[in-house]
């Protein structure tokens, strides 16, 4: 009975990995609620449970599932608060325009939407600054993120002179870090330039959480993320962010086994 129990709970746990996506991405909330019940059943069955080695299975899963729901929940709040702390910007030097991953020859939804930001704030702008597109290649049979985003910018209206491209990065701390040298190489006046990162909405949060990491003070606009595109990109951007904190994470998973195998003795 203990045996069967511990494996109907690895299989509604495998179950759960495997299908969040799908449900996160079309029903959010419920995907939220969903994993909440999980967590609540199966410390209930940690805590009455009285086979020590069902307890300890169950409560560890609970707690690698509850430390994911409440990181998920973190960047959830963190981007409706970055949304709601809109600044008024009177000029800048910079605009920075993050790439996204392009699979084909043209520019797709999410990516062109931060471009159309940009282009809002370019001509908002009296003294126009300067665009830096970043992005390096998505696949090999395709131009650079960055050379796809200058021609839309091309055919928006905005002079060749005024875009500057970044091809070498493939990903968002790299998008930040070699524009910045690019910014470095060209500004050649005492004070410090002024900046403005465009990136999609659900991408603030990291794209903040590294600007501070590398030292960068700067600003930044949200491009809206149409909403058939946004429940499946911020899935993927809260990957992301367990991928970026993979080290921590796994110390902690760790030291749950651990305390979890302690309940056994």
């Amino acid at each position: 009975m203990n045996f069967l129990l511990m494996v109907i709970v690895t299989i509604i746990e495998a179950l759960v990995f495997y299908r969040i996506r799908f449900v996160y991405s079309r029903q959010p909330m419920g995907a939220i609620a969903l994993s909440g019940t999980i967590v609540l059943t199966f410390y209930l069955l940690a805590k009455f449970s009285i086979n020590k080695y069902v307890r300890a299975f169950t409560f560890s899963l609970a707690t690698i599932d509850m430390i994911l729901l409440v990181i998920m929940l973190f960047y959830m709040w963190q981007m409706d608060r970055n949304l709601k702390q809109r600044q008024t910007i009177q000029s800048t030097d910079f605009l920075l325009v993050l790439g996204n991953k392009c699979t084909s020859s043209r520019v797709p939804p999410i990516l062109m939407s931060r471009l159309d930001k940009a282009l809002e704030l370019y001509k908002g702008f009296v003294v126009k600054p300067k665009i830096i597109v970043s992005g390096g290649r998505s696949t090999s049979n395709i131009s650079s993120e960055a050379e796809m985003m200058r021609h839309y910018l091309l055919d928006a209206g905005v002079s060749d002179s005024m875009i500057i491209t970044e091809t070498q990065s493939r990903n968002t701390i790299q998008n930040l870090s070699f524009s910045a040298i690019k910014i470095h190489d060209i500004w050649h006046k005492n004070n410090r330039p002024r900046v403005i990162i465009v990136t999609s909405d659900y991408h603030l949060p990291r794209t903040k959480y590294y600007a501070k990491r590398l030292g960068l003070k700067v600003n930044f606009a949200a491009a809206r993320t149409v909403k058939m595109l946004m429940w499946p990109e911020m899935f993927r951007e809260f990957t992301a962010i367990l991928w970026y904190n993979r080290y921590s994470l796994c110390t902690i998973l760790g030291m749950d086994i651990l305390f979890s195998l302690s309940m056994c003795l």
